[in-house]
Parts: structure tokens; sequence; C-alpha cells
């Protein structure tokens, strides 16, 4: 499926909107309606991700990631 900037903009307002504390957002798909809960913020912010690698691979922007690690003392 090719992603819109539209749809990367309405992720991330339904993210925006879980974290401000509303309970419940409805995303639109297609012809449908995809309603989302606090319990599905970390799936939200999966398919933020997905679109935005999707985004840039169209657009020919290299990802990069940086990781770290710590032992945690």
């Amino acid at each position: 499926m090719a992603y819109t900037s539209d749809d990367l903009s309405e992720i991330s307002r339904a993210i925006v909107d879980l974290g401000a504390g509303k309970r419940v957002v409805r995303v639109s798909k297609g012809d449908g309606m995809i309603e989302y809960g606090q319990a599905d913020l970390a799936a939200l912010k999966m398919i933020e991700a997905r679109i935005i690698s999707s985004l840039n691979s169209l657009s020919g922007k290299k990802s990069c990631f940086r990781v770290s690690t710590s032992k945690g003392l």
C-alpha cells in the first residue's frame, strides 16, 4: 500500500490525541474508519514508523538508526 503525507499526519494526530488522554481515536483507512484506544498506542507508533519509512523510500531519503545500549549500572 502506498502511503501519503495525509496518512502520516492522521496517524501522528491520533498518537498525540491518545498521549493527551483521549480514550479512543478514529483513523480513516480507505473507505472505512478504524478505532484505536490507549492499549493500541504502541501499534500506532509502529504504523507511523512504517509510513515514514515508506515515504522516505519514495522520496529517495536514506534511513539511519542510532542504537545505544547500557549495562544499566
